[in-house]
C-alpha cells in the first residue's frame, strides 16, 4: 500500500491548456509583483473602476449627461473585469502549480 504522504507529493502532468494557463498566470504574477509601470496602470484601472462618475454640470443637456454616464459605467465595468481576470488568472496558476507538484491531488469525478 502506498504511503498517503508520498502519494500526495507525486508530480502530476498537466494538460496542454492547463500548462498555458499556468504560464499566463505566472507571467501576470511577475508583472504585478515587479513592474512599476503596472502599478501606474493598475491605479488608473482602479480609479476608473471604483471612483468614476460624470459631473452633470459639464453636460449640455440630460441626454448628453446620460450618454456620458452610460459610457463611464461601461468603462468602470471593463476596468473591474480586467483587474478581476488578472487576479483569477494568478490564482488559477497557483492552484495548477499545486496540482503539478502533487500538493493538491485531483480526484476522479464520479457521475451517479
Amino acid at each position: 500500500m502506498e504511503d498517503p504522504k508520498q502519494a500526495s507529493k507525486d508530480k502530476v502532468e498537466l494538460q496542454d491548456e492547463e500548462v498555458k494557463e499556468l504560464s499566463e498566470g505566472r507571467a501576470l504574477y511577475e508583472m504585478v509583483q515587479s513592474n512599476l509601470g503596472w502599478k501606474v496602470i493598475q491605479g488608473w484601472l482602479e480609479g476608473m473602476a471604483y471612483h468614476s462618475w460624470v459631473d452633470p454640470r459639464e453636460a449640455d443637456n440630460k441626454e448628453s449627461w446620460e450618454w456620458r454616464e452610460l459610457n463611464a459605467f461601461h468603462a468602470a465595468n471593463a476596468s473591474k473585469e480586467i483587474l478581476e481576470n488578472i487576479n483569477k488568472s494568478i490564482s488559477r496558476s497557483e492552484y495548477l502549480d499545486k496540482i503539478r507538484t502533487g500538493e493538491i491531488q485531483r480526484k476522479s469525478m464520479v457521475i451517479r
